[in-house]
């Protein structure tokens, strides 16, 4: 095996380190992770009050968004 070129070539590559992320990438990207997952919790809590309001008969729709003037 010492001067099959064959088998020298067939060995595995040195193990690499690997690339990390730079700490501002890191608290960027938990950041943003962290406005989107309290964005989804809003919408969630707004459309269950939605809901419970249309149950109720409470709900009134707003006409100004329905009607988009340009």
């Amino acid at each position: 095996m010492n001067g099959d070129p064959q088998a020298t070539s067939a060995r595995l590559p040195a193990a690499v380190p690997r690339w990390r992320w730079s700490s501002w990438l890191t608290r960027r990207r938990d950041r943003r992770r962290r406005e989107l997952e309290a964005r989804l919790e809003l919408i969630a809590s707004l459309s269950t009050e939605e809901r419970r309001a249309r149950q109720s008969g409470e709900y009134f729709p707003d006409v100004r968004s329905a009607w988009r003037w340009y």
